[in-house]
C-alpha cells in the first residue's frame, strides 16, 4: 500500500501502543508533520524506547494526557499552538472513555478537520459481543456517539481482527503472567466462523489514507481484504506453516 498524501499536521494519541506505533510510523512515512502525545513522568524502558524511536524518525513529542479538565485544556492549547488538523486516537483499555475529554478539546480548539477515534477492530455498532467484551464495546459506542455529535468531521476505521495480535483465553499474550503455550492452539466454538485478519502495518497505512481522504469524512472505512479471510482452522494452519 502506497503512502498517503498528507496536508495538515496530525496529532496521534497513544502512539506507543501496539497499533499506535504502526499508525505513527505510517504518518511519518507519508511525510506528514506528526505530533505524538506522551504522558509525562517515569516510563518503562520499552515505552521510552518507543518514544525515542518515533522522535528519531521525526515525530514531535508533546508531553501531556487527555484525562481530566487540566489535560483537556492542555491538549486544546497544543492543538491550537501547532495548528493540528488531524487527530488520531489509538488509546485502548482503561483509557477509552478519556476520548470524551479529547473530543471536547477538539471542539474547543477549532483547528481540527478530522478526528479518528480509537476503533481499528470490529465495527462496534454491528458486533454482538458477550461477557467482559460487551462493556468495552459499549464504551466504544459511547465515544462514537460523542464524535458524531461533536460537529468535527470524523472517520471510523474498522479492520476486524488484527493479524500478529493473537489472543489466548481472550487475553493478549502481553497481559499473561506466563507466556501462552506455543505447542497448541485454542479453538473457539467449532472454529468455522470466518474473519478478516489485517496486518498492523496495513492498518497504519489505511488509517493515514482515510484521515486525509475527503471521501471518508463522516463514514466508516472498513478493511475487508478477501485473501485475508480465514476461519480459525485456516488461520492456525497458516501460523504453523501448513
Amino acid at each position: 500500500m502506497a503512502p498517503a498524501r498528507c496536508s495538515g499536521a496530525a496529532l496521534i494519541v497513544g502512539a506507543t501502543g501496539y497499533i499506535g506505533r504502526f499508525v505513527a510510523e505510517a504518518c511519518l512515512d507519508s511525510d506528514c508533520e506528526t505530533f505524538i502525545l506522551v504522558r509525562a513522568g517515569n516510563a518503562s524502558p520499552a515505552h521510552a524506547a518507543a518514544v525515542d524511536a518515533l522522535r528519531q524518525k521525526g515525530a514531535v513529542v508533546i508531553e501531556g494526557s487527555v484525562g481530566g479538565k487540566d489535560g483537556m485544556k492542555a491538549v486544546e492549547a497544543a492543538l491550537r499552538a501547532h495548528g493540528v488538523e488531524v487527530v488520531i486516537s489509538v488509546m485502548g483499555g482503561a483509557g477509552i472513555l478519556d476520548q470524551l475529554d479529547l473530543i471536547e478539546a477538539i471542539r474547543a480548539a477549532g483547528t481540527v478537520k478530522r478526528f479518528l477515534p480509537s476503533e481499528f477492530g470490529h465495527d462496534v455498532d454491528r458486533a454482538r459481543p458477550v461477557g467482559a467484551r460487551l462493556a468495552f464495546y459499549e464504551e466504544k459506542r459511547r465515544v462514537r456517539r460523542a464524535a458524531e455529535a461533536s460537529g468535527a468531521p470524523y472517520t471510523f476505521v474498522c479492520c476486524n481482527s488484527i493479524a500478529g495480535w493473537p489472543y489466548y483465553d481472550s487475553t493478549h499474550p502481553s497481559e499473561l503472567p506466563p507466556p501462552p503455550p506455543l505447542d497448541r492452539f485454542q479453538i473457539y466454538g467449532d472454529g468455522n466462523v470466518r474473519a478478516f485478519f489485517v496486518a498492523g502495518s496495513d492498518i497504519g497505512k489505511l488509517t493515514i489514507k482515510a484521515a486525509y481522504d475527503a471521501r471518508c469524512i463522516n463514514k466508516i472505512d472498513r478493511a475487508l481484504p478477501p485473501r485475508l479471510q480465514f476461519d480459525e482452522h485456516e488461520r492456525d494452519g497458516v501460523a504453523v506453516g501448513e
